[in-house]
C-alpha cells in the first residue's frame, strides 16, 4: 500500500482549551510546537478543520473551521473535503481514495462521526459509527462474515480487535491526532490507570449512590452539598452515574445528574491521565484490557474493582489453554 503518500494528505494541528472540570497537567497539554505537521493538507495547521479527542471520542473543534469545498487528485490519490456549518457548529465530509484503500469520514454537527473503510483487493469493509450520545459501534464485514463491537469510547472498540482496527483506521486517527496513534494513547492510559489504582483514593459506588440519593433531599443545602461532592470527585464517577436506571431517579435527580455530566465533559483534549480518571471505574474497559495485564496487574485491578463495588474479572485463559479448549 502507498501509505507514505496517504500519510502526506493528512495534516493537522490543534490547540487545547483549558477547562475547570478536567484540566490536564501543563506537561501533557498539546501545544502548537508539538502539533506542527510536516505536510500541508486539509487538516494542516492552516487547514479547514481541526479534530479533538474528548473523553475517548473524536469531534470537531467548533471554533476552528472554514466553510467550503476543496479537492485534489495527485499521484494516484484522490481526496475531497466539504465543510458546512450551522450556527457556528461545523459538519464535514471527507473522501480519500487510493488504488488500495478507500476512506470516507463524515462528521455531523461536530460530534456525530462515521468512518467507512474499504479494501478493494479483499472486499473487506469496516464502518465505525459514533453517535452524538451513546455507544460507538464498529462493524467489520468480508463476504458473508460480519462482526460487530460496541463501546463507550474508541479505546473500548479498538481493544475488541486491535490489529484490524489499526489496519482500517490507525493512520487516519494518527494524523487527526497530529502524530499520536490511538495505540500509544491506549498503552499510556493503561499504565496511568494502574498507577492510579495503586496510589490514589477513589470514590466507591456506595458513596456515589449515597450522594445521588441526596440529590432528591427536601433540604436544598443537602442537594447542593451532594452535587458539589460529586463534581469534586470528577470523571471517575461517570461510569457509576451512567449505569443508573432512569426508572430509579426522580425529576430533580435526573436534571442535576445531567448538569453534573455536562460539567464533567469539557471540550479539552484527552491525555493518558484524564482518560485514566474517566476509565478507572469502568468495568467494561478493564475487561477489554484484561488480556494485556500481568497476573499481578489484574490482581491490583480486581482489588480496586471490588473496593468500588464491581465484580472482579476472571483471568483470561492462556493461549495454549484456549486452543486446547477449542479443539475439545
Amino acid at each position: 500500500m502507498r501509505w507514505s503518500l496517504l500519510i502526506a494528505v493528512f495534516g493537522l494541528s490543534m490547540t487545547d482549551v483549558a477547562s475547570h472540570a478536567q484540566r490536564p497537567p501543563d506537561d501533557q497539554r498539546l501545544g502548537l510546537t508539538r502539533s506542527a505537521s510536516e505536510h500541508a493538507g486539509f487538516f494542516a495547521s492552516t487547514g479547514v478543520v481541526r479534530f479533538q479527542l474528548v473523553q475517548g471520542r473524536l469531534c470537531l473543534d467548533s471554533p476552528w473551521h472554514r466553510k467550503g469545498c476543496q479537492n485534489r487528485d495527485e499521484e494516484g490519490i484522490y481526496e475531497s473535503i466539504t465543510v458546512t456549518a450551522e450556527r457556528g457548529i461545523p459538519s464535514m465530509h471527507y473522501v480519500c481514495q487510493t488504488p488500495d484503500h478507500h476512506l470516507t469520514l463524515s462528521v455531523q454537527k461536530a460530534d456525530s462521526v462515521r468512518i467507512e473503510s474499504w479494501f478493494p483487493e479483499t472486499s473487506e469493509r469496516s464502518v465505525l459509527e459514533q453517535p452524538e450520545l451513546g455507544m460507538i459501534s464498529w462493524t467489520q464485514s468480508r463476504g458473508d462474515l460480519k462482526e460487530q463491537y460496541h463501546g463507550a469510547t474508541l479505546l473500548h472498540v479498538r481493544h475488541a480487535d486491535p490489529i484490524n482496527f489499526d489496519l482500517h483506521y490507525g493512520l487516519l486517527i494518527q494524523r487527526l491526532r497530529r502524530g499520536q496513534s490511538l495505540q500509544s494513547l491506549s498503552d499510556a492510559t493503561q499504565m496511568a490507570m494502574l498507577a492510579q489504582v495503586a496510589n490514589d483514593w477513589l470514590p466507591d459506588v456506595v458513596s456515589i449512590r449515597a450522594c445521588v440519593d441526596d440529590l432528591r433531599s427536601q433540604r436544598r443545602s443537602r442537594r447542593i452539598a451532594a452535587e458539589r461532592q460529586l463534581l469534586s470527585w470528577g470523571t471517575p464517577i461517570i461510569p457509576a452515574i451512567q449505569s443508573l436506571s432512569a426508572d430509579d431517579l426522580d425529576a430533580e435527580q435526573a436534571n442535576r445528574l445531567r448538569h453534573i455530566l455536562r460539567r464533567l465533559q469539557p471540550r479539552v483534549d484527552d491525555t493518558p491521565s484524564t482518560l485514566a480518571k474517566l476509565l478507572v471505574n469502568d468495568h467494561a474497559y478493564w475487561k477489554r484490557i484484561a488480556g494485556d495485564l500481568t497476573r499481578d496487574q489484574l490482581t491490583l485491578a480486581n482489588h480496586h474493582l471490588e473496593r468500588f463495588g464491581a465484580e472482579p474479572i476472571a483471568a483470561p485463559a492462556d493461549p495454549d489453554q484456549r486452543i486446547a479448549t477449542t479443539r475439545d
